[in-house]
């Protein structure tokens, strides 16, 4: 329920903000770009596409909203994760980012962002028909996964931590750090807040080239318009600053097609920009740590967003170094307690 009323508030405001020269147009699709997670020199990116139809009285309304696509980045490419119902939300636990991903097929998706590391830890299958319903208070993942259950997930060990029968728990119970309200179309839970999502920067226009702010890049021009659907475009790119390397990021684009007798082309707005365009191919993000690379995520088609990236390979996470000596040396600090304490009863 909580879904369907943001959706409504959504498709109203995009309503609000549609030009009035959109009633020259078909149809449109819209593009945003959210970076959610940064860790050494890879990054997680959200892709939200919206597609518009006209309406009975010819105005353009939403007619597929707000589904996300969820790609890996690295230094050797941009990799899909899949679709889901909204951004993945993103938690940091003992050296690690995990991602929990509401996927269309109504799973919950865990995973682990490391150090050189990516990999899927677990899925939990909702059961509801519905998008998943959960809430995270780490290391625990707990989901609804029938009408009357909700069971917690370790992600951290990756082990069921516990099973919770709605039918003898009051409004209010407190389940793995996450508290279970009752409400009149169901349950509602409450965990942890998530990690807040990296902050870019405006890059700046500079002669032949892109200026990124607080770094001595330059990148030229030429190499970057290659990639995008107008050359104004360029002075819009948001950079994210990874360890080694640095990611841009294409601003929130609008993009009108299927012109009637009115219009004279097919239009992209951005920014304060309206631009005629002739067409659009593939979406890049540009990757630069030395040398500047631009990686295809897919090409929007009107009706979906088709990807054309490779699907995500996971490599395996281990321990980090740092909590692996704070184990050891707990293990040593107990085993001299322990021998301690024997030879002073011994005595």
């Amino acid at each position: 329920m909580g879904r369907i009323l943001g959706l409504l508030l959504v498709l109203h405001v995009l309503l609000l903000f549609l030009p009035s020269g959109s009633a020259d147009y078909l149809g449109a699709e819209s593009l945003g770009f959210y970076v959610v997670a940064t860790y050494e020199d890879a990054a997680v990116l959200s892709l939200e596409y919206t597609t518009y139809s006209p309406s009975m009285s010819g105005a353009l309304v939403p007619s597929t909203c707000c589904i996300h696509y969820n790609f890996y980045i690295n230094s050797s490419g941009a990799y899909f994760m899949g679709r889901s119902w909204e951004a993945p939300v993103v938690y940091q636990y003992r050296g690690f980012y995990y991602l929990f991903v509401a996927s269309m097929d109504g799973s919950v998706r865990v995973y682990r962002m490391g150090w050189g590391c990516f990999e899927l830890v677990t899925t939990v299958k909702s059961n509801t028909g519905e998008e998943p319903n959960f809430a995270v208070a780490v290391p625990y993942l707990v989901v609804q996964t029938g009408e009357n259950e909700l069971i917690a997930v370790n992600v951290a060990k990756n082990v069921t931590a516990g099973i919770l029968d709605l039918r003898g728990a009051e409004s209010g119970t407190y389940f793995k750090g996450v508290t279970v309200v009752e409400e009149e179309h169901g349950v509602r839970l409450t965990g942890d807040a998530p990690e807040e999502t990296p902050r870019g920067v405006n890059v700046s226009v500079s002669g032949n080239g892109l200026v990124i702010p607080g770094t001595d890049i330059e990148l030229p021009m030429n190499a970057v318009v290659a990639h995008l659907w107008a050359v104004e475009e360029a002075g819009y790119l948001r950079a994210y600053e990874l360890e080694n390397a640095v990611l841009l990021v294409p601003p929130g684009l609008m993009h009108y097609f299927a012109p009637d007798s009115n219009s004279s082309g097919e239009l992209l707005e951005f920014g304060n920009e309206s631009v005629g365009i002739r067409g659009i191919s593939s979406v890049s993000v540009f990757y630069y740590d030395g040398g500047l690379r631009a990686f295809s995520l897919g090409e929007p088609v009107g009706s979906e967003f088709r990807v054309t990236s490779e699907n995500v390979t996971p490599t395996g996470c281990s321990v980090p170094r740092a909590y692996a000596l704070e184990f050891w040396a707990a293990v040593v600090l107990l085993a001299l307690i322990g021998f301690t304490w024997f030879f002073m009863v011994r005595r």
